[in-house]
């Protein structure tokens, strides 16, 4: 519990932006997304995930559980699979893909046609905080997008552009005349360094080197 806490304070700021906007998503779609009561005070309150449009609304709770569910695996450690492309796309994809059905729900529910006998028409408490959750997912994710950070759980690892041990041995076995040839001297340059080291070694031998 004290590692998790610890994860948690470590954890950047656009990642704590996606983890609480899927909570509030998960939440909001156990929640009154909308009111089908008409002037005669009957009708019934339905959630996010019930309903007409229900089908929606489990739309939006399973892009909410699973921005939650990326997150929480990297709280926990249990991080053992490679996702298919970078994190914050799957973030960014999800939310907009619960816009998209939030936008859908909305737009037949305040359409004329639906519950005509319908007194008043508002967004339940649900619907709202599922908009809010959204919109902290996309503000994380676009953030992680924008910093382009390196992830090597779902990028891979990164290998060396230069083997520098290979590249030695294969110099040394393919350009050995470049190496011995630029490092030879004169016969001239030879005898006169053979006589310095004599003299100075040996001062005694000095006529017998130069006869």
């Amino acid at each position: 519990m004290q590692n998790f806490k610890v994860r948690l304070k470590a954890l950047p700021f656009k990642e704590k932006l996606v983890l609480a906007g899927g909570i509030f998503v998960s939440l909001g779609a156990f929640l009154p997304w909308y009111r089908d009561i008409d002037k005669f005070r009957t009708g019934d309150t339905f959630l996010g995930i019930t309903g007409p449009l229900y089908l929606a609304g489990l739309i939006v709770l399973a892009c909410g559980l699973i921005s939650f569910a990326v997150i929480m695996a990297k709280l926990l450690d249990k991080r053992h699979f490679k996702l298919p492309v970078q994190e914050a796309y799957i973030h960014f994809g999800g939310a907009g893909f619960s816009i998209l059905m939030i936008i859908l729900t909305t737009s037949v529910y305040f359409h004329p046609k639906f519950g005509i006998n319908l007194t008043e028409k508002s967004l339940g408490i649900g619907m709202i905080l599922s908009m809010i959750g959204v919109g902290g997912v996309i503000l994380g994710s676009v953030l992680a997008i924008k910093k382009r950070d390196v992830n090597f759980e779902s990028e891979g690892k990164l290998e060396p552009l230069i083997e520098i041990n290979d590249r030695v041995q294969g110099d040394i076995s393919t350009k050995p005349d470049i190496e011995i040839s630029e490092r030879k001297s004169s016969p001239f340059e030879i005898q006169k360094s053979i006589n310095s080291f004599l003299e100075a070694e040996k001062p005694s031998t000095t006529d017998i080197n130069k006869s």
